[in-house]
Protein backbone atom coordinates (compact mmCIF):
# COMPACT_ATOMS: atom_id res chain seq x y z
CA UNK A 1 0.00 0.00 0.00
CA UNK A 2 1.36 3.44 -0.78
CA UNK A 3 1.41 5.68 2.08
CA UNK A 4 -1.92 5.76 4.28
CA UNK A 5 -5.44 6.02 3.89
CA UNK A 6 -5.49 9.55 4.26
CA UNK A 7 -3.24 10.47 1.59
CA UNK A 8 -5.15 8.12 -1.15
CA UNK A 9 -8.16 8.69 -2.91
CA UNK A 10 -11.75 6.50 -2.29
CA UNK A 11 -13.00 5.44 -5.30
CA UNK A 12 -16.63 3.75 -5.38
CA UNK A 13 -18.12 1.92 -8.73
CA UNK A 14 -21.28 3.50 -9.00
CA UNK A 15 -23.25 0.50 -10.22
CA UNK A 16 -25.95 2.33 -13.23
CA UNK A 17 -27.19 -0.67 -15.32
CA UNK A 18 -25.69 -0.21 -19.06
CA UNK A 19 -23.83 2.89 -18.57
CA UNK A 20 -24.91 6.91 -16.53
CA UNK A 21 -25.82 7.76 -20.12
CA UNK A 22 -28.18 5.45 -20.70
CA UNK A 23 -28.06 4.45 -24.17
CA UNK A 24 -25.53 2.22 -24.33
CA UNK A 25 -27.71 -0.66 -24.40
CA UNK A 26 -29.30 0.38 -27.80
CA UNK A 27 -25.80 -0.60 -29.56
CA UNK A 28 -24.72 -3.51 -27.37
CA UNK A 29 -24.43 -6.59 -29.15
CA UNK A 30 -26.16 -7.95 -25.92
CA UNK A 31 -29.96 -8.54 -25.10
CA UNK A 32 -30.77 -5.19 -23.47
CA UNK A 33 -32.66 -7.00 -20.59
CA UNK A 34 -29.35 -8.49 -19.69
CA UNK A 35 -28.59 -5.19 -17.94
CA UNK A 36 -31.04 -5.65 -15.71
CA UNK A 37 -29.92 -8.99 -14.67
CA UNK A 38 -27.97 -10.24 -11.61
CA UNK A 39 -25.43 -11.30 -13.64
CA UNK A 40 -24.68 -7.83 -15.09
CA UNK A 41 -24.39 -6.69 -11.78
CA UNK A 42 -21.76 -9.43 -10.59
CA UNK A 43 -19.60 -8.94 -14.01
CA UNK A 44 -19.04 -4.49 -12.93
CA UNK A 45 -18.55 -6.22 -9.55
CA UNK A 46 -15.58 -8.24 -10.31
CA UNK A 47 -14.56 -6.17 -12.58
CA UNK A 48 -14.35 -3.11 -9.56
CA UNK A 49 -12.89 -5.52 -7.10
CA UNK A 50 -10.40 -6.14 -9.66
CA UNK A 51 -9.49 -2.31 -9.83
CA UNK A 52 -8.71 -2.93 -6.16
CA UNK A 53 -12.00 0.01 -5.54
CA UNK A 54 -13.64 0.27 -2.19
CA UNK A 55 -17.06 -0.64 -3.39
CA UNK A 56 -19.40 -0.76 -5.58
CA UNK A 57 -22.61 1.35 -5.25
CA UNK A 58 -26.22 0.72 -5.46
CA UNK A 59 -28.98 3.74 -5.89
CA UNK A 60 -32.68 3.52 -5.11
CA UNK A 61 -35.58 4.71 -5.29
CA UNK A 62 -39.31 3.11 -4.42
CA UNK A 63 -40.65 4.52 -7.90
CA UNK A 64 -40.43 4.51 -11.05
CA UNK A 65 -38.98 7.93 -12.38
CA UNK A 66 -38.75 9.15 -16.69
CA UNK A 67 -35.61 7.87 -17.16
CA UNK A 68 -37.00 4.34 -16.40
CA UNK A 69 -38.93 3.90 -19.37
CA UNK A 70 -36.56 4.23 -21.70
CA UNK A 71 -33.22 3.20 -20.03
CA UNK A 72 -31.99 0.14 -18.08
CA UNK A 73 -32.23 0.45 -14.62
CA UNK A 74 -31.98 -0.48 -10.46
CA UNK A 75 -35.04 -2.88 -11.11
CA UNK A 76 -33.63 -5.70 -8.20
CA UNK A 77 -33.75 -5.03 -4.60
CA UNK A 78 -30.48 -3.64 -3.21
CA UNK A 79 -30.46 -5.75 -0.56
CA UNK A 80 -30.73 -9.23 -2.21
CA UNK A 81 -28.57 -7.92 -5.05
CA UNK A 82 -25.86 -6.81 -2.98
CA UNK A 83 -26.05 -10.16 -1.03
CA UNK A 84 -25.76 -12.18 -4.28
CA UNK A 85 -22.52 -10.00 -4.91
CA UNK A 86 -21.30 -10.47 -1.56
CA UNK A 87 -21.07 -14.17 -2.55
CA UNK A 88 -19.49 -13.35 -5.70
CA UNK A 89 -16.55 -10.93 -4.25
CA UNK A 90 -14.13 -11.46 -1.24
CA UNK A 91 -13.15 -7.62 -0.19
CA UNK A 92 -14.43 -4.94 -2.00
CA UNK A 93 -17.40 -2.46 -0.25
CA UNK A 94 -21.07 -3.42 -0.94
CA UNK A 95 -23.12 -0.32 -0.40
CA UNK A 96 -27.12 -0.14 -0.27
CA UNK A 97 -29.37 2.53 -0.40
CA UNK A 98 -32.11 2.56 1.89
CA UNK A 99 -34.62 5.10 2.91
CA UNK A 100 -35.47 6.11 6.07
CA UNK A 101 -39.05 7.32 4.85
CA UNK A 102 -40.46 3.94 4.09
CA UNK A 103 -38.69 1.73 5.65
CA UNK A 104 -38.89 0.43 9.45
CA UNK A 105 -36.24 0.74 11.82
CA UNK A 106 -36.31 -3.14 13.27
CA UNK A 107 -36.65 -4.64 9.90
CA UNK A 108 -33.69 -2.58 8.43
CA UNK A 109 -31.09 -2.58 11.16
CA UNK A 110 -31.31 -6.67 10.66
CA UNK A 111 -30.96 -6.84 7.16
CA UNK A 112 -28.06 -4.62 7.22
CA UNK A 113 -26.76 -6.39 10.71
CA UNK A 114 -27.11 -9.95 8.30
CA UNK A 115 -25.97 -8.52 5.59
CA UNK A 116 -22.49 -7.59 7.20
CA UNK A 117 -22.62 -10.92 8.47
CA UNK A 118 -22.43 -12.64 5.16
CA UNK A 119 -19.82 -10.68 3.82
CA UNK A 120 -17.84 -10.10 7.00
CA UNK A 121 -18.43 -6.24 6.97
CA UNK A 122 -18.43 -5.06 4.07
CA UNK A 123 -21.69 -2.83 3.83
CA UNK A 124 -22.64 0.65 4.00
CA UNK A 125 -26.15 2.37 4.24
CA UNK A 126 -26.92 4.97 1.39
CA UNK A 127 -29.67 6.96 4.11
CA UNK A 128 -32.04 8.49 1.81
CA UNK A 129 -34.99 10.51 3.03
CA UNK A 130 -37.46 9.98 -0.15
CA UNK A 131 -39.60 12.59 -1.39
CA UNK A 132 -42.38 12.98 -3.70
CA UNK A 133 -46.18 12.17 -3.94
CA UNK A 134 -45.40 9.44 -6.48
CA UNK A 135 -43.26 7.54 -4.02
CA UNK A 136 -45.48 8.21 -1.16
CA UNK A 137 -48.23 6.94 -3.11
CA UNK A 138 -47.29 3.28 -3.01
CA UNK A 139 -46.72 3.45 0.61
CA UNK A 140 -50.75 3.71 1.21
CA UNK A 141 -50.23 7.57 1.71
CA UNK A 142 -50.96 10.29 -0.33
CA UNK A 143 -48.30 12.18 -0.15
CA UNK A 144 -45.29 12.94 1.24
CA UNK A 145 -44.74 14.39 4.25
CA UNK A 146 -43.25 17.78 4.78
CA UNK A 147 -39.55 17.65 3.86
CA UNK A 148 -38.96 18.73 7.79
CA UNK A 149 -40.75 15.80 8.91
CA UNK A 150 -39.38 13.60 6.71
CA UNK A 151 -35.77 14.62 8.15
CA UNK A 152 -37.12 14.55 11.81
CA UNK A 153 -38.16 11.12 11.10
CA UNK A 154 -34.88 10.46 9.43
CA UNK A 155 -33.07 11.45 12.94
CA UNK A 156 -35.17 9.45 15.32
CA UNK A 157 -34.94 6.88 12.47
CA UNK A 158 -30.97 6.35 13.08
CA UNK A 159 -30.93 6.33 16.40
CA UNK A 160 -33.40 3.26 16.19
CA UNK A 161 -30.61 1.66 14.01
CA UNK A 162 -27.57 2.59 15.95
CA UNK A 163 -29.26 1.47 19.16
CA UNK A 164 -30.49 -2.01 17.72
CA UNK A 165 -27.23 -2.64 16.33
CA UNK A 166 -25.67 -1.85 19.57
CA UNK A 167 -27.77 -3.86 21.14
CA UNK A 168 -25.46 -6.97 20.62
CA UNK A 169 -21.90 -6.70 22.24
CA UNK A 170 -20.18 -8.25 19.81
CA UNK A 171 -18.95 -11.61 22.65
CA UNK A 172 -22.88 -12.48 22.90
CA UNK A 173 -22.37 -15.64 21.51
CA UNK A 174 -21.01 -17.91 24.31
CA UNK A 175 -21.46 -21.30 22.62
CA UNK A 176 -20.36 -23.00 25.65
CA UNK A 177 -20.42 -26.75 25.15
CA UNK A 178 -19.89 -27.43 28.44
CA UNK A 179 -22.73 -25.23 30.32
CA UNK A 180 -25.25 -25.27 27.61
CA UNK A 181 -25.54 -21.74 27.04
CA UNK A 182 -25.37 -20.30 23.67
CA UNK A 183 -26.16 -17.02 24.55
CA UNK A 184 -25.39 -14.04 27.32
CA UNK A 185 -28.54 -12.21 28.41
CA UNK A 186 -25.53 -9.87 29.84
CA UNK A 187 -24.66 -9.09 26.78
CA UNK A 188 -27.85 -8.55 24.87
CA UNK A 189 -30.01 -5.75 25.97
CA UNK A 190 -33.29 -4.32 24.99
CA UNK A 191 -33.06 -0.62 23.47
CA UNK A 192 -36.95 0.45 24.94
CA UNK A 193 -36.98 3.09 22.31
CA UNK A 194 -40.01 5.31 22.99
CA UNK A 195 -40.22 8.46 20.55
CA UNK A 196 -41.79 10.51 18.35
CA UNK A 197 -42.04 8.05 15.42
CA UNK A 198 -40.92 5.26 16.71
CA UNK A 199 -41.51 2.73 19.64
CA UNK A 200 -38.55 0.18 19.49
CA UNK A 201 -38.56 -2.61 22.58
CA UNK A 202 -35.46 -4.96 21.37
CA UNK A 203 -32.93 -6.06 21.46
CA UNK A 204 -32.37 -6.91 17.77
CA UNK A 205 -32.58 -10.18 16.13
CA UNK A 206 -29.43 -10.43 14.32
CA UNK A 207 -25.81 -11.90 14.59
CA UNK A 208 -23.49 -8.76 16.81
CA UNK A 209 -21.82 -6.63 14.52
CA UNK A 210 -18.45 -8.13 14.98
CA UNK A 211 -16.86 -5.71 12.28
CA UNK A 212 -17.89 -2.46 13.49
CA UNK A 213 -21.02 -0.84 12.19
CA UNK A 214 -22.23 -0.75 8.51
CA UNK A 215 -20.81 2.54 7.22
CA UNK A 216 -23.10 4.98 7.33
CA UNK A 217 -23.12 6.92 4.08
CA UNK A 218 -25.84 9.92 3.04
CA UNK A 219 -26.42 11.44 0.00
CA UNK A 220 -28.95 14.46 0.50
CA UNK A 221 -27.96 17.79 -1.41
CA UNK A 222 -30.72 20.08 0.71
CA UNK A 223 -29.63 22.39 3.57
CA UNK A 224 -31.90 19.45 5.90
CA UNK A 225 -29.56 16.46 4.19
CA UNK A 226 -26.42 18.45 4.49
CA UNK A 227 -26.63 18.89 8.25
CA UNK A 228 -28.21 15.35 8.67
CA UNK A 229 -24.62 14.43 7.14
CA UNK A 230 -22.31 15.90 8.71
CA UNK A 231 -23.83 14.97 12.48
CA UNK A 232 -24.22 11.23 11.59
CA UNK A 233 -22.76 10.40 8.57
CA UNK A 234 -19.33 8.32 7.63
CA UNK A 235 -19.70 9.84 4.56
CA UNK A 236 -21.27 12.06 1.65
CA UNK A 237 -22.02 11.50 -1.65
CA UNK A 238 -22.43 14.85 -3.26
CA UNK A 239 -23.16 16.28 -6.50
CA UNK A 240 -21.20 19.61 -7.75
CA UNK A 241 -20.34 20.90 -11.22
CA UNK A 242 -17.69 22.73 -10.39
CA UNK A 243 -14.28 22.15 -7.69
CA UNK A 244 -15.09 25.64 -6.30
CA UNK A 245 -18.74 24.39 -5.16
CA UNK A 246 -17.45 20.81 -3.82
CA UNK A 247 -14.52 23.03 -1.82
CA UNK A 248 -17.41 25.20 -0.41
CA UNK A 249 -19.52 22.09 0.75
CA UNK A 250 -16.55 20.49 2.25
CA UNK A 251 -15.96 23.32 4.43
CA UNK A 252 -19.71 23.56 5.20
CA UNK A 253 -19.71 20.00 6.30
CA UNK A 254 -16.59 20.14 8.83
CA UNK A 255 -17.98 23.71 10.54
CA UNK A 256 -21.53 21.89 11.08
CA UNK A 257 -19.37 18.25 11.71
CA UNK A 258 -17.62 20.52 14.57
CA UNK A 259 -20.30 22.13 15.84
CA UNK A 260 -21.86 18.64 16.42
CA UNK A 261 -18.96 17.50 18.85
CA UNK A 262 -17.73 15.74 16.09
CA UNK A 263 -14.39 15.24 14.50
CA UNK A 264 -14.24 17.85 11.07
CA UNK A 265 -12.03 15.61 9.51
CA UNK A 266 -13.77 12.41 10.16
CA UNK A 267 -16.66 12.71 7.34
CA UNK A 268 -15.70 11.83 4.12
CA UNK A 269 -16.67 13.68 0.74
CA UNK A 270 -17.41 11.28 -1.59
CA UNK A 271 -18.85 13.48 -5.19
CA UNK A 272 -20.46 11.54 -8.20
CA UNK A 273 -18.07 11.88 -11.04
CA UNK A 274 -18.86 11.00 -14.44
CA UNK A 275 -16.25 9.60 -16.93
CA UNK A 276 -15.91 9.21 -20.68
CA UNK A 277 -13.15 7.68 -21.52
CA UNK A 278 -11.25 7.17 -24.61
CA UNK A 279 -7.85 6.87 -25.89
CA UNK A 280 -8.10 10.85 -26.57
CA UNK A 281 -9.72 13.55 -25.51
CA UNK A 282 -10.69 13.99 -29.64
CA UNK A 283 -12.22 10.06 -29.01
CA UNK A 284 -13.81 10.58 -26.09
CA UNK A 285 -15.57 13.55 -26.92
CA UNK A 286 -16.86 11.95 -30.00
CA UNK A 287 -18.04 9.00 -27.84
CA UNK A 288 -19.71 11.38 -26.17
CA UNK A 289 -21.92 13.04 -28.42
CA UNK A 290 -22.89 9.53 -30.15
CA UNK A 291 -24.40 7.96 -26.80
CA UNK A 292 -25.72 11.49 -26.24
CA UNK A 293 -27.45 11.17 -29.64
CA UNK A 294 -28.56 7.81 -29.08
CA UNK A 295 -31.27 9.25 -26.91
CA UNK A 296 -34.29 10.43 -29.23
CA UNK A 297 -35.21 13.97 -28.45
CA UNK A 298 -38.97 13.02 -27.28
CA UNK A 299 -37.23 11.32 -24.53
CA UNK A 300 -34.84 13.97 -23.68
CA UNK A 301 -37.74 16.40 -23.63
CA UNK A 302 -39.46 14.35 -21.40
CA UNK A 303 -36.64 13.67 -18.89
CA UNK A 304 -36.03 17.17 -18.88
CA UNK A 305 -39.56 18.08 -18.25
CA UNK A 306 -39.51 15.27 -15.27
CA UNK A 307 -36.30 16.88 -13.67
CA UNK A 308 -37.55 20.36 -13.47
CA UNK A 309 -41.35 19.46 -12.59
CA UNK A 310 -42.87 20.81 -15.89
CA UNK A 311 -45.23 19.50 -18.64
CA UNK A 312 -43.40 18.51 -21.66
CA UNK A 313 -45.90 20.33 -23.97
CA UNK A 314 -44.19 23.61 -22.41
CA UNK A 315 -40.73 22.88 -23.51
CA UNK A 316 -39.59 23.10 -27.23
CA UNK A 317 -36.02 21.99 -27.57
CA UNK A 318 -35.75 24.83 -30.30
CA UNK A 319 -36.42 27.60 -27.90
CA UNK A 320 -35.04 29.53 -24.44
CA UNK A 321 -36.28 27.75 -21.18
CA UNK A 322 -39.52 28.82 -19.92
CA UNK A 323 -37.79 30.07 -16.59
CA UNK A 324 -41.64 31.42 -15.80
CA UNK A 325 -42.97 28.14 -16.01
CA UNK A 326 -40.56 26.54 -14.18
CA UNK A 327 -41.26 25.41 -10.67
CA UNK A 328 -40.12 27.52 -7.46
CA UNK A 329 -37.65 25.55 -5.30
CA UNK A 330 -40.13 25.06 -2.34
CA UNK A 331 -43.48 23.65 -4.87
CA UNK A 332 -41.41 21.53 -6.52
CA UNK A 333 -41.27 17.61 -6.30
CA UNK A 334 -38.59 15.36 -5.45
CA UNK A 335 -35.08 15.44 -5.09
CA UNK A 336 -34.75 19.27 -5.00
CA UNK A 337 -31.29 19.17 -3.95
CA UNK A 338 -30.10 17.75 -7.03
CA UNK A 339 -32.69 19.69 -9.38
CA UNK A 340 -31.40 22.55 -7.94
CA UNK A 341 -27.33 21.81 -8.67
CA UNK A 342 -28.72 21.05 -12.16
CA UNK A 343 -30.42 24.90 -12.31
CA UNK A 344 -27.70 26.60 -11.41
CA UNK A 345 -25.33 24.46 -13.81
CA UNK A 346 -27.86 25.36 -16.72
CA UNK A 347 -28.25 28.86 -15.35
CA UNK A 348 -24.47 29.60 -15.30
CA UNK A 349 -23.78 28.50 -18.56
CA UNK A 350 -26.69 30.18 -20.02
CA UNK A 351 -27.72 26.92 -21.78
CA UNK A 352 -31.10 26.90 -24.28
CA UNK A 353 -33.63 23.87 -23.98
CA UNK A 354 -31.36 21.52 -25.79
CA UNK A 355 -28.27 21.73 -24.11
CA UNK A 356 -29.99 21.82 -20.84
CA UNK A 357 -31.80 18.25 -22.33
CA UNK A 358 -28.43 17.21 -23.42
CA UNK A 359 -26.88 17.93 -20.55
CA UNK A 360 -29.23 16.07 -18.38
CA UNK A 361 -29.35 13.08 -20.82
CA UNK A 362 -25.59 12.79 -19.87
CA UNK A 363 -26.43 13.09 -16.73
CA UNK A 364 -25.51 16.16 -16.13
CA UNK A 365 -26.11 16.72 -12.76
CA UNK A 366 -22.13 15.93 -11.41
CA UNK A 367 -18.81 17.11 -12.81
CA UNK A 368 -17.70 15.40 -16.04
CA UNK A 369 -14.37 14.65 -17.23
CA UNK A 370 -14.02 13.31 -20.63
CA UNK A 371 -10.70 12.52 -22.38
CA UNK A 372 -7.71 10.27 -22.22
CA UNK A 373 -6.59 8.12 -19.04
CA UNK A 374 -3.74 10.36 -18.22
CA UNK A 375 -6.37 13.45 -18.12
CA UNK A 376 -9.33 11.84 -16.06
CA UNK A 377 -6.31 10.68 -13.43
CA UNK A 378 -5.05 14.73 -13.25
CA UNK A 379 -9.03 15.62 -12.82
CA UNK A 380 -9.13 13.25 -10.19
CA UNK A 381 -5.64 14.17 -8.30
CA UNK A 382 -6.59 17.80 -8.67
CA UNK A 383 -9.83 17.80 -6.28
CA UNK A 384 -7.94 15.47 -3.83
CA UNK A 385 -4.96 17.31 -3.56
CA UNK A 386 -6.48 20.66 -3.48
CA UNK A 387 -9.18 19.43 -0.90
CA UNK A 388 -12.09 19.48 -2.38
CA UNK A 389 -12.85 15.68 -1.77
CA UNK A 390 -11.67 12.35 -0.20
CA UNK A 391 -13.04 10.75 -3.35
CA UNK A 392 -15.75 9.99 -5.93
CA UNK A 393 -18.27 7.60 -7.23
CA UNK A 394 -17.32 6.78 -10.46
CA UNK A 395 -20.11 6.85 -12.90
CA UNK A 396 -18.83 5.11 -16.02
CA UNK A 397 -20.76 6.50 -19.81
CA UNK A 398 -20.58 2.39 -20.13
CA UNK A 399 -20.64 -0.41 -18.44
CA UNK A 400 -18.98 -2.89 -17.88
CA UNK A 401 -16.79 -2.04 -20.72
CA UNK A 402 -15.99 1.56 -19.67
CA UNK A 403 -15.32 0.39 -15.94
CA UNK A 404 -12.88 -1.91 -17.48
CA UNK A 405 -11.37 0.55 -19.16
CA UNK A 406 -10.76 2.64 -16.26
CA UNK A 407 -9.51 -0.12 -14.21
CA UNK A 408 -6.58 -0.78 -16.87
CA UNK A 409 -5.87 2.55 -18.03
CA UNK A 410 -6.49 5.27 -14.90
CA UNK A 411 -5.49 2.80 -12.11
CA UNK A 412 -2.31 2.23 -12.85
CA UNK A 413 -1.64 5.98 -13.37
CA UNK A 414 -3.02 6.86 -10.03
CA UNK A 415 -1.04 3.52 -8.42
CA UNK A 416 2.14 5.28 -9.55
CA UNK A 417 1.54 8.48 -8.60
CA UNK A 418 0.69 7.12 -4.76
CA UNK A 419 -2.81 7.97 -4.58
CA UNK A 420 -4.49 4.77 -4.78
CA UNK A 421 -3.94 1.28 -3.50
CA UNK A 422 -1.95 -1.33 -5.18
CA UNK A 423 -3.84 -4.27 -2.83
CA UNK A 424 -6.55 -4.58 -0.35
CA UNK A 425 -5.20 -4.11 2.60
CA UNK A 426 -8.60 -4.33 4.67
CA UNK A 427 -11.62 -6.61 4.69
CA UNK A 428 -14.36 -4.28 5.64
CA UNK A 429 -15.54 -1.44 3.91
CA UNK A 430 -15.25 0.72 7.43
CA UNK A 431 -11.15 -0.56 6.73
CA UNK A 432 -11.04 0.58 3.38
CA UNK A 433 -12.57 4.02 3.98
CA UNK A 434 -10.08 4.13 6.94
CA UNK A 435 -12.74 4.60 9.72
Amino acid sequence: MNGTRAQEIILNANLIPGGVIGSPWRRSPTDGAHFVTIEHYIDVARTAERGLLDAVFLADAPDIHAKDWNAPSRLLDPFIAQSVLAAHTEQIGLVVTATTSYNDPYNLARQFASLAAISHGRVGWNLVVTGGDAAAQNYSRDAALPKPVRYERACEFLDVVTALWDSWQTDAILADTTTGRYLDPARIRPISHVGKHFRVAGPLKAPPLTHGRPVVIQAGASTHGVELGAQTADAIYTAHADIDSARQRRTEVRTLAAAAGRDPNSVKLLPGLIVILADTEQAARQRQRDLTDLIPDHIQVANLAARLGMNTTDLDLDAPIPWDKVPAEDTADGARGQRAVFLQFVRERALDTRGAARLLAAAGVHTTVVGAPEQVADHIETWFRTGACDGFNIMMDELPSGLERFVDTVVPILQRRGLFRTEYTHRTLRGHYGL
